[in-house]
């Protein structure tokens, strides 16, 4: 079920069914589905596709919806947008080497969790992780003006209660008055003014989708975490490097650039 007809949900789709070996049925949210026997799982793309009620469904596994507490129900599967954190930290230390100090910004609860495993994966690398928590999303300038101590880097987390277009902008404004990087994690917000971007393509999170769910039908639920794409995607925005004084190497992991 897709949440809409957005490209990005098409990509994640198509990656989905790559993987999975076998046409998948689809269908728009909102869009009458044909008749059909009640199927053994539901894939979800977007939350409003995840958040919707899926009585009887057995397995509800949700993609590309960071917003949906409820892919945490009883049975539930969730693929996150990230790679491992270990993974995301590695490449954030390749990208700025001097990199020792990250300051997290986030919202909603069902961030927490990947915070906090943020914060583990960045103390084992040698890098402080400070979280900041901005509970009123309106409320983020204020935050910013209170904030004490200096970052080698900004990392927003792909949180929809938090990232919207007047946000985004105040963060970008605000790295370049500290002259610090501004990383997100979102294919596109390079072109924004992002000093660079750490991303999974959109295929590769629903490759990931296919692969959980093809090892929960076999298996049964797993204690196992949230499933999670392998790949990243770094884009820097050369401009918006130079002007924080980012002058990455040549071997700095970096996969595309925009001007």
């Amino acid at each position: 079920m897709l949440s809409s007809d957005s490209p990005y949900y098409r990509e994640a789709y198509d990656g989905f069914v790559a993987e999975w070996g076998s046409s998948v049925p689809a269908v728009v949210l909102g869009v009458e589905p044909p008749s059909a026997p009640r199927p053994d799982a539901v894939v979800a793309f977007g939350s409003r596709a995840a958040l919707r009620d899926w009585p009887g469904v057995p397995i509800l596994e949700t993609c590309l919806a960071p917003g949906a507490q409820s892919a945490r129900r009883p049975g539930g599967l969730r693929v996150e947008l990230l790679p491992e954190p270990a993974r995301l930290i590695e490449r954030m230390k390749r990208l700025i080497p001097n990199l020792r100090t990250l300051r997290v910004f986030w919202s909603s609860d069902q961030q927490s969790d990947e915070v906090s495993a943020l914060a583990a994966a960045g103390a084992a690398a040698g890098v402080s992780v400070v979280s900041v928590r901005v509970r009123d999303p309106e409320r983020l300038p204020a935050r910013l003006r209170a904030l004490t101590g200096a970052a080698d880097a900004l990392w927003l987390m792909p949180d929809p209660a938090l990232v919207n277009a007047v946000n985004f902008s105040v963060l970008r404004e605000y790295a370049a008055a500290q002259r610090v990087p501004f990383l997100a994690p979102t294919e596109g917000l390079a072109e924004k003014g992002a000093t660079a971007t750490l991303a999974a393509p959109f295929r590769d999170v629903g490759r990931a989708a296919a692969a959980a769910l093809r090892e929960r039908l076999a298996r049964g639920p797993l204690a196992a975490g949230p499933a999670r794409p392998g790949q990243i995607i770094v884009t820097l925005n050369t401009a918006a490097a130079r002007a924080v004084g980012l002058s990455p190497s040549a071997d700095a992991g970096v996969d595309r650039t925009v001007p």
